[in-house]
């Protein structure tokens, strides 16, 4: 965080928490990258958007949250969750019908933590709403 950065609600903690959650993830999708690459390329590309995305939202995070950096997070790890859940559950379109992945700890790992920065996210999105509404109340009071 910045030295003039502040944060709704005093919620610096929860955002440098979710960065570090944000940079596990990135390191986790890296780490497994090549394996996911050689293995399926598409799922390998998508592993490396993943990385790519989490470490921009981590570095976002450290710099002050912003609206749109809560809601780019949001979307991501969403995507991200209900991806892994989909090819673990219905499979991957595979060149003749689907084929289920395996449910890898790493993986596992990985969602579990996308999960958590999701319920950070929320709660620092929604600190960052209550802070804006506070200051357009307190704005309307002193017009």
């Amino acid at each position: 965080m910045g030295a003039g950065t502040k944060v709704a609600g005093g919620a610096g903690a929860k955002v440098r928490f979710a960065a570090a959650l944000a940079f596990a993830s990135q390191l986790i999708h890296l780490w497994v990258l090549p394996g996911a690459f050689v293995a399926r390329p598409l799922t390998g590309s998508f592993v490396f958007l993943a990385a790519v995305c989490q470490g921009l939202l981590a570095a976002s995070l450290l710099f002050g949250p912003g609206r749109w950096a809560v809601r780019f997070g949001l979307l991501l790890n969403a995507t991200i969750v209900l991806a892994w859940t989909a090819t673990r559950v219905a499979g991957f379109p595979a060149l003749f019908g689907f084929a289920r992945m395996p449910v890898e700890p790493v993986g596992l790992v990985a969602t579990v933590i996308e999960i958590a920065l999701l319920v950070l996210l929320l709660n620092i999105g929604h600190g960052l709403k209550a802070e804006r509404k506070g200051r357009r109340v307190r704005k309307e009071r002193t017009a």
